[in-house]
């Protein structure tokens, strides 16, 4: 009843039919419904009724507009699980073939294509092949110890390719013994899991170990925080690391130097698979103060109460229905700072915050980039 969740919650705050509030509420509600049936205290005429917690209560909206981001377990003090029972209900909804059309073809494009926007899988290595940067497949260096697992948005969403191309750069300088699986990267499964599809999420997840299994796989390094978690924490046997990690390494060994001061003011976005999912708060923040010149400014929600960008739980690609998107919201929160520049440690986040500052018309203020662009713009450009 202290509504620290639905104050928190994104898809609240944008104006959409879900409170996490009102949900447990609802529940609770209907709890006694039921137990009034048992005991014939409420039974009907017809004995008892089938009591249904779709429209019951939430609505459909509501489902699909949770982004999976954990704020609201995060926030609560009683340590209720909001965000877990929507995914229950998520996947009795997926298993019933009544999902909307929009999570419909998210689904099927990532079950034929391996990514979340239908592209052709062929081209999953198009990127490295434009690229005028080596990036040695698992067959040209059979040897490698760590698999760089690229992620759909840094192998298909242009803006995050330029981000692939400087992090493959990075990793030949450090002389990382890496190597990519190209045309045969499958899908971690993260998003399918958190939106109810449990069987993809299975499928896919055996796809990889067998890929994985056939070229000896042990380490991974991911470049987004939604394959990190899945990774890290739903598939065994692997040491996994976040980009971040190794670049936190590097500099702190002295290997890489970071010499160009940039001076600007930074602000930054915590992304939910980064943070609320795996804890980590202070490394990407520990980079950017690493860099000369460099600014940090916080936002008011910052670190276990950042607001989401919005892309989660299958959100990415869909028509957000409130009236005032997460991303939008989190951009104007960005410019208040007076930051000149928005960074990000997740491709997600870069795709939705890039369309809210731009949606808000704040692109003449704040440029949104990667961490990963700020490392390498101190490190490679001339003083």
């Amino acid at each position: 009843r202290c509504g620290r969740c639905q104050d928190n919650c994104p898809a609240f705050n944008s104006g959409t039919s879900l409170s996490p509030m009102y949900l447990i509420q609802n529940i609770r509600m209907l709890e006694k419904i039921i137990k009034g049936q048992k005991t014939g205290e409420t039974a009907t005429d017809g004995g008892e009724e089938e009591v249904l917690l779709l429209d019951t209560v939430l609505d459909m909206d509501a489902i699909w507009a949770c982004t999976t981001c954990r704020v609201c377990m995060e926030m609560c003090p009683v340590y209720i699980e909001q965000m877990e029972i929507i995914g229950e209900i998520r996947r009795g909804v997926i298993e019933s073939g009544e999902a909307p059309p929009d999570i419909r073809d998210f689904l099927t494009n990532i079950q034929k294509q391996k990514n979340p926007w239908g592209e052709a899988k062929f081209k999953r290595d198009q990127w490295i092949k434009k690229s005028e940067i080596p990036v040695p497949s698992v067959k040209e260096n059979p040897e490698f110890e760590w698999l760089w697992f690229v992620g759909c948005a840094h192998s298909f969403d242009n803006r995050n390719i330029q981000v692939s191309k400087k992090i493959a750069e990075i990793l030949n300088d450090l002389e990382i013994n890496y190597a990519v699986l190209g045309r045969e990267e499958g899908c971690c499964g993260n998003d399918v899991r958190r939106v109810g599809e449990e069987g993809l999420f299975q499928l896919l997840k055996e796809e990889n170990e067998r890929i994985f299994e056939k070229y000896g796989v042990k380490k991974i390094i991911t470049t987004s925080p939604h394959c990190y978690n899945t990774f890290k924490n739903e598939y065994e046997g692997y040491e996994v690391k976040f980009i971040l990690e190794i670049i936190y390494e590097a500099i702190k060994s002295g290997k890489l130097k970071l010499k160009k001061p940039i001076n600007k003011k930074v602000t930054y976005h915590d992304p939910c698979y980064l943070g609320r999912y795996n804890g980590m708060y202070e490394l990407p923040r520990e980079i950017l103060k690493a860099i000369p010149g460099l600014e940090l400014v916080e936002m008011p929600r910052n670190r276990n109460r950042s607001f989401c960008c919005g892309a989660g739980g299958g959100n990415l690609i869909r028509e957000y229905p409130g009236e005032d998107r997460p991303n939008n919201i989190r951009a104007r929160e960005a410019a208040e700072t007076g930051a000149e520049i928005l960074a990000v440690a997740c491709p997600f986040c870069m795709i939705m915050l890039e369309d809210g500052v731009k949606t808000e018309k704040l692109d003449d203020r704040v440029e949104v980039k990667d961490i990963l662009e700020l490392v390498y713009e101190s490190a490679y450009s001339e003083e």
